[in-house]
């Protein structure tokens, strides 16, 4: 009897001592995740303080954001006066390896489980926004992080204005693996809208699902589809109004060897502007045989550049610079750039086309020398559109110039303006041999080799490096 009070002793002592160690394992792990987040570029995190009891813990981080996303976070907080450029997160750690005052129900053991909720200031408890969330994380024992998001319905005031929120759920996983080399995202969201005196903005069925991974020379490869079934926006005041309905788009990168390949694929069902319908519309566009290691050195230098004070007039051309100094090595690889399809409806006419260039690897003496890369590209391009439809879209841009100059117009008189334009400019480029014209669309067919542009079959004479053989 001594015996068996003593193992249950022992084993009391065993289960109280336990929660404390993985209070130490959780507090590691935490911060290892972080600084991987904080290496990765995405927030800058620091622990302010930690206070580490029995069952739970708690850890305070703050969090370095930019000036523009600082300012959005104020304005939703009602505190747009606000110069912080700190995110405040306070997160209660739940013990493992049954951490069973956490609210999540597993029954697989776990580090922890970390429930983080935004406070206004370190050593203040209250909320950055009014609002009902939970972000819980799941610290898996063999390494794995599962991030579980809810936000539920809500509907109320938004911010210091007058203006309304309508909010039903969101809801969310994120699975980090191997740190967060290995991410997999999952996020709904059925409907957001923010309803004022004078503005209507509606987002309904919002869908993003990714699954990225630390790929060859450390870029994130994988695959993204994002959707959103509605969009909607009322200006009474402007008496400007807009939707688009059905979008979604599509990337997925994966390795070819030393090499990458990315598609991007962009479709959408209506876009209603001004009174005007577009629509459906399809972009797709691939990049083929980037050779990786050069675009990673690319990635590296545009980052050291953003994280530097350099001018935004500046910014192009150095990053313009770094491109060039791999271009010799990515045209080695023979290059793929292809817009396979690009076309759009619409009431007024329609918009087609699709464009390649690529580049010849079979003369490498031509790829070495800048004076004679031309003479390794290869390109072709086939494009139409409607002059129904370039009407319509400048009517658009001379409304706007008519309205900045107050300048009164009726329907007619805009659609004439806009007509007189497009004749004007698209007859230029019909004088110039580079579009024809056949009915009432406007068609251009173009190839370019050896460094000779031929444009509707003739060649085209453009200052190339020299004029083309005769």
């Amino acid at each position: 009897m001594k015996k068996i009070t003593g193992f249950i002793l022992v084993l009391l002592v065993v289960l109280l001592a336990v929660p404390f160690g993985f209070g130490f394992w959780a507090d590691a792990r935490l911060k290892s995740l972080l600084d991987d987040f904080s290496q990765a570029s995405v927030l800058d995190f620091t622990v302010i303080k930690t206070n580490r009891g029995w069952f739970t813990s708690s850890m305070v981080v703050e969090a370095d954001v930019s000036g523009e996303l600082a300012q959005k976070i104020n304005n939703v907080s009602g505190d747009a006066d606000s110069n912080s450029s700190k995110l405040i997160m306070k997160n209660t750690v739940y013990h493992g390896p049954l951490p069973f005052m956490s609210g999540v129900f597993s029954l697989n053991p776990v580090i922890a489980v970390v429930d983080t909720k935004f406070i206004k200031d370190v050593g203040s408890e209250e909320p950055l926004v009014n609002m009902d969330y939970s972000i819980k994380t799941k610290l898996s024992v063999v390494g794995d992080t599962s991030v579980l998001l809810d936000i539920p319905e809500w509907t109320g005031p938004l911010g210091k204005d007058d203006a309304n929120v309508e909010w039903k759920g969101l809801s969310g996983t994120i699975d980090l693996k191997k740190g967060i080399d290995e991410v997999e995202m999952d996020i709904n969201a059925p409907l957001l809208k923010i309803t004022s005196e004078t503005n209507t903005l509606i987002a309904e069925s919002f869908s993003l699902k990714s699954s990225s991974h630390k790929g060859i020379a450390g870029l994130s490869l994988g695959d993204m589809n994002f959707s959103i079934g509605n969009i909607k926006f009322d200006d009474s005041v402007k008496a400007t109004a807009f939707s688009i309905k059905n979008t979604s788009i599509t990337v997925d990168s994966s390795e070819a060897g030393s090499n990458i390949n990315s598609d991007i694929n962009f479709k959408m069902g209506k876009l209603n502007i001004a009174g005007a319908e577009y629509g459906p519309a399809v972009f797709s566009m691939a990049f083929r045989n980037l050779e990786a290691n050069a675009i990673a050195r690319i990635n590296d230098k545009i980052n050291e550049l953003q994280q530097g004070n350099i001018p935004k007039d500046q910014m192009g051309m150095m990053i313009g610079a770094a491109f060039m100094s791999e271009l010799s090595v990515l045209l080695k690889q023979g290059p793929e750039i292809e817009i396979s399809e690009l076309s759009l409806a619409s009431s007024a006419g329609a918009m087609t086309g699709n464009a390649r260039i690529t580049v010849d690897v079979s003369k490498p003496e031509l790829l070495s020398n800048p004076f004679l890369v031309k003479d390794a590209i290869l390109g072709e391009l086939d494009f139409e559109v409607a002059e129904e439809l370039l009407i319509e879209l400048n009517m658009g841009i001379v409304k706007k110039e008519l309205k900045a100059a107050n300048i009164q117009y009726s329907d007619d008189q805009l659609k004439a303006m806009a007509k007189a334009r497009v004749s004007k400019n698209m007859g230029r480029m019909v004088a110039a041999k580079i579009f024809t014209k056949v009915g009432n669309m406007y068609k251009i067919s173009a190839s370019f080799e050896k460094g000779i542009p031929t444009v509707n079959g003739s060649v085209f004479n453009i200052p190339l490096g020299g004029p083309p053989p005769q």
